[in-house]
């Protein structure tokens, strides 16, 4: 039977998709729909809530690059991380004020004529954050630091990485890209645009755990522990290959190698890095990090 003998059966995609992934030699994945979810009684009666966000932007340093779409929806979970209801989604459209780069529209597929006179309604955006619980986003790091700049009435909120504060591999997972992860739980997505990654990442949160809850509460748990930032400050060029292999960063704004640990490690982290760098002669910066702070400025 040919491809085309195939598509012309009179039988229901979802029925044929159901046949196809009962078979070995096939992998079938779903297209992800936006997340709409109500509860009889309203939002009240939640553990927490959270909204999700993205952002497209003209480049990566927001010192100098600026966002030309954000997307967000707000959502409410039990105990266990399952999202039982959503907000609203919203997107904008924002004009940079400078020609869109071609790499970016080739990435994202926004070009100049899709933002031009546009704005972010920064009421709506700067309300939907300060009445969650947390920010949430794929790469914390990168959507925070855009994100506080142009809206700067939420700087200080918690935030919630699903890239970084998520064991992805202790949970069975390869890589940590978003669509990727997607699709070992079966499904795909338009990547690159805001609105679609916001729905994929609710969708990403939303997701149950063999080992219990979801991906969601695994990755609350784990951003609200306040760590320590072990900061070293001063070390020799020559110490860089340690400091690696020990699990340091280096961060190219401040010039220094670092790594984050929590209580239960800090003073055998200590003792090595005031031994092994700095030879017992100089110690390095410690500073606690929390949720609130973690991923900023």
């Amino acid at each position: 039977m040919n491809a085309d003998a195939v598509i012309g059966v009179p039988v229901r995609a979802s029925v044929l998709a159901r046949a196809l992934a009962r078979h070995d030699g096939y992998r079938v994945l779903e297209r992800m729909a936006p997340m709409d979810r109500n509860r009889c009684g309203g939002t009240s009666g939640f553990a927490f809530s959270g909204c999700a966000i993205d952002v497209e932007t003209t480049g990566l340093h927001p010192e100098r690059h600026k966002i030309i779409e954000l997307a967000m929806q707000r959502f409410w979970a039990d105990d266990l991380g399952r999202i039982i209801a959503t907000g609203k989604p919203q997107s904008w459209f924002e004009d940079p004020g400078e020609p869109i780069d071609e790499g970016v529209t080739r990435l994202t597929g926004i070009t100049d004529a899709d933002v031009a006179g546009k704005r972010i309604f920064d009421p709506v955006a700067t309300s939907l954050i300060r009445d969650a619980d947390f920010v949430v986003a794929h790469n914390a790091a990168f959507d925070r630091k855009f994100l506080e700049q142009r809206l700067p009435d939420i700087v200080g909120k918690p935030w919630v990485c699903t890239l970084n504060d998520v064991d992805w591999r202790g949970l069975g997972f390869e890589g940590r890209v978003l669509s990727h992860l997607l699709s070992q739980m079966g499904w795909f997505f338009e990547a690159h645009r805001a609105q679609s990654d916001v729905t994929a990442l609710l969708h990403l949160l939303d997701h149950p755990l063999d080992q219990g809850g979801t991906v969601l509460r695994s990755a609350v748990r784990r951003a609200s522990q306040a760590t320590w930032a072990i900061e070293a400050v001063g070390a020799p060029f020559s110490a860089k290959d340690l400091l690696r292999g020990r699990g340091y960063r280096w961060d190219p704004e401040a010039k220094l190698w670092s790594r984050e640990v929590t209580d239960d490690v800090l003073d055998a982290e200590l003792e090595w890095i005031g031994l092994e760098i700095y030879g017992g002669l100089a110690a390095p910066r410690v500073r606690e990090v929390t949720w609130s702070s973690r991923y900023g400025a």
